[in-house]
Protein backbone atom coordinates (compact mmCIF):
# COMPACT_ATOMS: atom_id res chain seq x y z
CA UNK A 1 0.00 0.00 0.00
CA UNK A 2 1.71 3.55 -1.03
CA UNK A 3 1.21 6.64 1.02
CA UNK A 4 -2.15 7.48 -0.35
CA UNK A 5 -4.72 5.31 -0.50
CA UNK A 6 -7.76 7.64 -0.71
CA UNK A 7 -10.37 6.67 -3.14
CA UNK A 8 -10.94 8.82 -6.59
CA UNK A 9 -13.57 10.52 -4.69
CA UNK A 10 -12.51 10.95 -0.98
CA UNK A 11 -9.05 12.49 -3.12
CA UNK A 12 -11.64 15.15 -4.87
CA UNK A 13 -13.14 15.95 -1.11
CA UNK A 14 -9.89 16.84 0.33
CA UNK A 15 -8.74 18.62 -2.75
CA UNK A 16 -11.68 20.99 -2.16
CA UNK A 17 -10.48 21.67 1.70
CA UNK A 18 -7.16 21.74 0.51
CA UNK A 19 -7.79 24.70 -1.61
CA UNK A 20 -9.73 25.74 0.68
CA UNK A 21 -7.36 25.90 3.72
CA UNK A 22 -4.20 27.05 0.92
CA UNK A 23 -6.94 30.25 0.66
CA UNK A 24 -7.58 31.16 3.93
CA UNK A 25 -3.83 30.72 4.76
CA UNK A 26 -2.65 32.67 2.06
CA UNK A 27 -0.59 30.06 0.57
CA UNK A 28 1.21 30.19 -2.83
CA UNK A 29 -0.44 27.40 -4.51
CA UNK A 30 3.01 25.19 -4.96
CA UNK A 31 3.31 22.10 -4.66
CA UNK A 32 5.31 21.81 -2.48
CA UNK A 33 2.62 23.61 -0.49
CA UNK A 34 -0.24 21.68 -1.29
CA UNK A 35 1.38 18.26 -0.67
CA UNK A 36 1.70 20.07 2.72
CA UNK A 37 -1.68 21.26 3.35
CA UNK A 38 -2.81 17.67 1.73
CA UNK A 39 -1.32 15.59 4.21
CA UNK A 40 -2.64 17.77 6.86
CA UNK A 41 -6.15 17.66 5.83
CA UNK A 42 -6.09 14.02 5.25
CA UNK A 43 -4.44 13.37 8.40
CA UNK A 44 -1.75 11.01 6.52
CA UNK A 45 1.17 12.39 8.74
CA UNK A 46 0.07 12.64 12.36
CA UNK A 47 3.49 14.41 13.21
CA UNK A 48 2.77 16.54 10.42
CA UNK A 49 -0.94 17.58 12.09
CA UNK A 50 0.38 18.23 15.33
CA UNK A 51 3.62 20.75 13.90
CA UNK A 52 0.55 22.54 11.92
CA UNK A 53 -1.39 22.79 14.87
CA UNK A 54 0.77 24.23 16.82
CA UNK A 55 1.82 26.79 14.36
CA UNK A 56 -1.66 27.91 14.00
CA UNK A 57 -2.28 28.86 17.64
CA UNK A 58 0.22 31.84 16.53
CA UNK A 59 -1.76 32.36 13.48
CA UNK A 60 -1.97 31.07 9.71
CA UNK A 61 1.28 29.31 8.29
CA UNK A 62 3.23 30.63 6.37
CA UNK A 63 4.91 30.24 2.82
CA UNK A 64 8.45 29.55 4.48
CA UNK A 65 6.70 27.64 7.75
CA UNK A 66 5.39 25.43 5.01
CA UNK A 67 8.10 25.10 2.80
CA UNK A 68 9.63 23.86 6.91
CA UNK A 69 7.21 21.32 7.22
CA UNK A 70 7.29 19.50 4.01
CA UNK A 71 11.73 19.02 4.58
CA UNK A 72 10.21 18.56 8.29
CA UNK A 73 7.90 16.21 7.71
CA UNK A 74 7.77 15.03 4.60
CA UNK A 75 10.85 15.12 2.67
CA UNK A 76 13.75 15.55 4.34
CA UNK A 77 16.39 18.17 3.25
CA UNK A 78 19.12 15.65 3.49
CA UNK A 79 17.36 13.28 0.67
CA UNK A 80 17.85 16.29 -2.05
CA UNK A 81 21.57 15.24 -2.43
CA UNK A 82 20.66 11.64 -2.92
CA UNK A 83 18.36 13.11 -5.96
CA UNK A 84 21.29 14.86 -7.34
CA UNK A 85 22.95 11.93 -7.30
CA UNK A 86 20.53 10.03 -8.92
CA UNK A 87 20.70 12.84 -11.73
CA UNK A 88 24.21 12.56 -12.27
CA UNK A 89 23.84 8.91 -12.30
CA UNK A 90 21.17 9.42 -14.95
CA UNK A 91 23.27 11.66 -17.14
CA UNK A 92 26.55 8.96 -16.77
CA UNK A 93 24.85 5.94 -17.54
CA UNK A 94 22.83 7.57 -21.20
CA UNK A 95 26.61 8.95 -21.80
CA UNK A 96 27.73 4.62 -21.76
CA UNK A 97 24.48 4.24 -23.92
CA UNK A 98 26.24 6.78 -26.35
CA UNK A 99 29.14 5.19 -26.70
CA UNK A 100 27.89 2.08 -27.00
CA UNK A 101 25.31 2.94 -29.63
CA UNK A 102 28.25 4.78 -31.67
CA UNK A 103 30.45 1.81 -31.53
CA UNK A 104 27.49 -0.27 -32.60
CA UNK A 105 26.57 2.10 -35.50
CA UNK A 106 30.13 1.91 -36.35
CA UNK A 107 30.19 -1.30 -36.53
CA UNK A 108 27.38 -1.50 -38.63
CA UNK A 109 28.51 1.03 -41.38
CA UNK A 110 31.84 -1.30 -41.67
CA UNK A 111 29.88 -4.23 -41.83
CA UNK A 112 27.89 -2.98 -44.71
CA UNK A 113 31.05 -1.87 -46.42
CA UNK A 114 32.36 -5.18 -45.99
CA UNK A 115 29.67 -6.95 -47.27
CA UNK A 116 29.53 -4.15 -50.53
CA UNK A 117 32.96 -5.21 -50.98
CA UNK A 118 32.97 -9.25 -50.99
CA UNK A 119 29.86 -9.22 -52.88
CA UNK A 120 32.13 -6.78 -55.51
CA UNK A 121 34.69 -9.56 -55.47
CA UNK A 122 32.38 -12.58 -55.82
CA UNK A 123 30.41 -10.81 -58.74
CA UNK A 124 34.33 -10.07 -60.34
CA UNK A 125 34.76 -13.70 -60.32
CA UNK A 126 31.87 -14.97 -61.29
CA UNK A 127 31.15 -12.74 -64.37
CA UNK A 128 35.29 -12.79 -65.36
CA UNK A 129 35.59 -14.51 -69.08
CA UNK A 130 38.85 -15.86 -67.64
CA UNK A 131 39.91 -16.12 -64.29
CA UNK A 132 43.58 -15.69 -64.12
CA UNK A 133 46.32 -15.34 -61.03
CA UNK A 134 46.14 -11.55 -61.53
CA UNK A 135 42.25 -11.27 -60.58
CA UNK A 136 42.71 -13.82 -58.05
CA UNK A 137 45.33 -12.14 -56.46
CA UNK A 138 43.13 -8.50 -56.71
CA UNK A 139 40.40 -10.25 -55.26
CA UNK A 140 42.26 -12.38 -52.16
CA UNK A 141 44.07 -8.80 -51.33
CA UNK A 142 40.65 -7.00 -51.38
CA UNK A 143 38.63 -9.75 -49.73
CA UNK A 144 41.38 -9.27 -46.75
CA UNK A 145 41.64 -5.98 -46.23
CA UNK A 146 37.78 -6.18 -46.13
CA UNK A 147 38.22 -9.11 -43.79
CA UNK A 148 40.85 -7.02 -41.51
CA UNK A 149 38.63 -3.94 -41.56
CA UNK A 150 35.96 -6.29 -40.00
CA UNK A 151 38.54 -7.77 -37.17
CA UNK A 152 39.28 -4.39 -36.50
CA UNK A 153 35.59 -3.30 -35.63
CA UNK A 154 34.72 -6.21 -34.31
CA UNK A 155 37.53 -6.19 -31.62
CA UNK A 156 37.04 -2.32 -31.03
CA UNK A 157 33.29 -2.67 -30.17
CA UNK A 158 34.48 -5.74 -27.76
CA UNK A 159 36.94 -3.51 -26.59
CA UNK A 160 33.81 -0.88 -25.78
CA UNK A 161 31.40 -3.40 -24.56
CA UNK A 162 33.73 -4.55 -21.94
CA UNK A 163 35.00 -1.12 -20.80
CA UNK A 164 31.01 -0.57 -20.98
CA UNK A 165 30.32 -3.01 -18.79
CA UNK A 166 32.75 -2.26 -16.29
CA UNK A 167 31.22 1.80 -15.99
CA UNK A 168 27.77 -0.19 -15.54
CA UNK A 169 29.10 -2.07 -12.93
CA UNK A 170 30.28 0.91 -11.04
CA UNK A 171 27.41 2.93 -11.71
CA UNK A 172 25.52 0.00 -10.05
CA UNK A 173 27.34 0.59 -7.57
CA UNK A 174 26.92 4.12 -6.82
CA UNK A 175 23.17 3.63 -7.55
CA UNK A 176 22.57 1.03 -4.36
CA UNK A 177 25.43 3.53 -2.48
CA UNK A 178 23.12 6.31 -2.83
CA UNK A 179 19.89 4.40 -2.49
CA UNK A 180 21.53 3.22 0.74
CA UNK A 181 22.47 6.70 1.85
CA UNK A 182 19.30 8.21 1.30
CA UNK A 183 17.92 5.89 3.05
CA UNK A 184 19.62 6.90 6.44
CA UNK A 185 19.13 9.71 8.71
CA UNK A 186 22.39 11.77 8.74
CA UNK A 187 22.24 13.12 12.03
CA UNK A 188 21.71 9.80 14.06
CA UNK A 189 22.75 6.99 11.60
CA UNK A 190 19.45 5.41 12.21
CA UNK A 191 17.38 4.55 9.08
CA UNK A 192 14.80 7.70 8.21
CA UNK A 193 10.95 7.27 7.78
CA UNK A 194 12.16 6.80 3.64
CA UNK A 195 13.93 3.67 5.14
CA UNK A 196 11.45 2.42 7.17
CA UNK A 197 8.86 2.47 4.76
CA UNK A 198 11.31 0.65 2.35
CA UNK A 199 12.17 -2.22 5.31
CA UNK A 200 8.43 -2.50 7.33
CA UNK A 201 6.76 -4.09 4.16
CA UNK A 202 9.54 -6.88 4.12
CA UNK A 203 9.40 -7.15 7.59
CA UNK A 204 5.86 -7.61 8.46
CA UNK A 205 6.09 -10.05 5.65
CA UNK A 206 8.74 -12.00 6.80
CA UNK A 207 6.99 -11.85 10.32
CA UNK A 208 3.39 -13.40 8.98
CA UNK A 209 5.09 -16.64 7.43
CA UNK A 210 6.99 -17.22 11.50
CA UNK A 211 3.03 -16.97 12.83
CA UNK A 212 4.39 -14.81 15.65
CA UNK A 213 3.15 -11.59 17.25
CA UNK A 214 5.32 -8.12 15.45
CA UNK A 215 5.09 -4.89 17.49
CA UNK A 216 5.45 -1.19 17.23
CA UNK A 217 6.83 1.31 19.71
CA UNK A 218 6.36 4.96 19.23
CA UNK A 219 8.79 7.17 20.81
CA UNK A 220 8.54 10.93 21.31
CA UNK A 221 11.19 12.96 22.94
CA UNK A 222 9.12 15.07 25.71
CA UNK A 223 9.54 18.79 25.76
CA UNK A 224 11.84 18.86 22.86
CA UNK A 225 10.62 22.23 21.29
CA UNK A 226 11.38 24.15 24.52
CA UNK A 227 14.36 22.08 24.75
CA UNK A 228 15.80 23.64 21.54
CA UNK A 229 14.20 27.22 22.04
CA UNK A 230 15.96 27.42 25.71
CA UNK A 231 19.03 25.75 24.68
CA UNK A 232 19.83 26.04 20.96
CA UNK A 233 19.91 23.11 18.27
CA UNK A 234 23.24 22.09 18.84
CA UNK A 235 21.29 20.33 22.10
CA UNK A 236 18.68 19.55 20.25
CA UNK A 237 20.96 17.65 17.98
CA UNK A 238 23.06 15.70 20.56
CA UNK A 239 19.58 14.38 22.48
CA UNK A 240 18.67 13.22 19.05
CA UNK A 241 21.82 11.29 18.22
CA UNK A 242 22.33 10.18 22.03
CA UNK A 243 18.28 8.85 22.21
CA UNK A 244 19.01 7.10 18.59
CA UNK A 245 22.40 5.35 20.68
CA UNK A 246 19.98 4.26 23.41
CA UNK A 247 17.50 2.86 20.97
CA UNK A 248 20.18 0.75 18.94
CA UNK A 249 21.91 -0.35 22.12
CA UNK A 250 18.14 -1.91 23.18
CA UNK A 251 17.10 -3.57 20.35
CA UNK A 252 18.38 -6.79 18.25
CA UNK A 253 19.93 -6.85 15.28
CA UNK A 254 16.56 -7.56 13.31
CA UNK A 255 14.67 -5.03 15.02
CA UNK A 256 13.87 -1.69 12.46
CA UNK A 257 14.91 1.73 14.17
CA UNK A 258 13.77 4.51 12.76
CA UNK A 259 13.62 8.47 13.27
CA UNK A 260 10.03 9.08 11.64
CA UNK A 261 10.63 12.56 11.77
CA UNK A 262 11.64 15.62 14.09
CA UNK A 263 12.44 13.94 17.65
CA UNK A 264 9.83 11.00 16.75
CA UNK A 265 11.30 7.56 16.21
CA UNK A 266 9.62 4.16 15.46
CA UNK A 267 10.66 0.60 16.46
CA UNK A 268 9.36 -2.63 15.21
CA UNK A 269 9.74 -5.49 17.08
CA UNK A 270 9.65 -8.92 14.70
CA UNK A 271 8.42 -12.02 17.09
CA UNK A 272 7.78 -9.73 20.10
CA UNK A 273 4.51 -10.11 21.99
CA UNK A 274 2.78 -6.64 23.71
CA UNK A 275 4.17 -7.53 27.14
CA UNK A 276 7.77 -8.43 26.10
CA UNK A 277 7.33 -5.14 23.55
CA UNK A 278 6.56 -3.06 27.23
CA UNK A 279 9.49 -4.87 28.97
CA UNK A 280 12.11 -3.50 25.89
CA UNK A 281 9.75 0.50 26.04
CA UNK A 282 10.81 0.66 29.46
CA UNK A 283 14.00 -0.39 29.95
CA UNK A 284 14.68 2.16 26.73
CA UNK A 285 12.66 4.87 28.32
CA UNK A 286 14.94 4.24 31.54
CA UNK A 287 17.99 4.53 29.91
CA UNK A 288 17.21 7.61 28.00
CA UNK A 289 16.01 9.07 31.22
CA UNK A 290 20.01 8.80 32.26
CA UNK A 291 21.25 10.77 29.55
CA UNK A 292 22.43 14.40 30.84
CA UNK A 293 20.95 17.28 29.58
CA UNK A 294 24.58 19.84 29.13
CA UNK A 295 24.42 23.19 27.94
CA UNK A 296 26.38 23.86 25.06
CA UNK A 297 27.94 27.11 26.81
CA UNK A 298 29.83 25.19 29.73
CA UNK A 299 29.16 21.51 29.30
CA UNK A 300 27.19 21.29 32.50
CA UNK A 301 23.93 19.73 33.33
CA UNK A 302 21.01 21.57 32.93
CA UNK A 303 18.51 18.57 33.26
CA UNK A 304 17.53 15.36 32.13
CA UNK A 305 15.62 13.67 28.77
CA UNK A 306 13.16 11.93 29.06
CA UNK A 307 10.49 9.80 26.69
CA UNK A 308 6.98 9.13 26.03
CA UNK A 309 6.39 5.75 24.23
CA UNK A 310 2.96 3.90 22.79
CA UNK A 311 3.06 0.64 21.76
CA UNK A 312 0.89 -1.81 19.64
CA UNK A 313 0.81 -4.96 17.79
CA UNK A 314 0.09 -5.22 14.13
CA UNK A 315 -2.06 -7.55 13.27
CA UNK A 316 -2.53 -9.89 10.46
CA UNK A 317 -3.81 -8.08 7.38
CA UNK A 318 -3.91 -4.84 8.78
CA UNK A 319 -1.57 -2.30 7.09
CA UNK A 320 1.28 -0.63 8.90
CA UNK A 321 0.32 2.58 8.64
CA UNK A 322 -2.73 1.85 10.73
CA UNK A 323 -0.52 0.15 13.24
CA UNK A 324 1.85 2.76 13.60
CA UNK A 325 -1.19 5.31 13.87
CA UNK A 326 -2.36 3.36 16.67
CA UNK A 327 1.25 3.28 19.08
CA UNK A 328 0.98 6.89 18.05
CA UNK A 329 -2.11 7.51 19.81
CA UNK A 330 -0.91 5.33 22.80
CA UNK A 331 2.33 7.62 22.53
CA UNK A 332 -0.12 10.73 23.08
CA UNK A 333 -1.82 9.26 25.51
CA UNK A 334 1.22 8.83 27.41
CA UNK A 335 1.97 12.54 26.90
CA UNK A 336 -1.44 13.47 27.83
CA UNK A 337 -1.20 11.36 31.48
CA UNK A 338 2.19 12.97 32.22
CA UNK A 339 4.85 11.98 29.77
CA UNK A 340 7.64 9.89 30.30
CA UNK A 341 5.63 7.04 30.63
CA UNK A 342 4.80 4.09 28.35
CA UNK A 343 1.31 3.38 26.95
CA UNK A 344 0.18 -0.07 25.52
CA UNK A 345 -3.09 0.72 22.82
CA UNK A 346 -5.54 -1.53 24.63
CA UNK A 347 -5.04 0.73 27.55
CA UNK A 348 -6.36 3.90 25.62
Amino acid sequence: MGRYSETKEESAEILRLVLRKMTEWNLSFTPVHYTVVYEYVSGVNASLKRAIDDLLASGPITDVQAEELYYGFIVPEEALPALESRLFLTDETLAILEKMSQSAAATSETTQKARFGILSQHNALKTADVVDTALLQTVIARLAGETKKLIETSDALETQLKKSQKEIEILKNELSAAAQASSIDPLTGVINRRGFEMRITECLKAQESRQGECSVLFIDIDNFKKINDDHGHSVGDRILLAVAQVLKGKTRGDDIVARFGGEEFVVVLPSTPIDKAHIVAENIRQNVERIALLSAKDNKTIGTVTVSIGIDVHKSGQAWQKTVERADQAMYQSKKDGKNRTTAYFQI
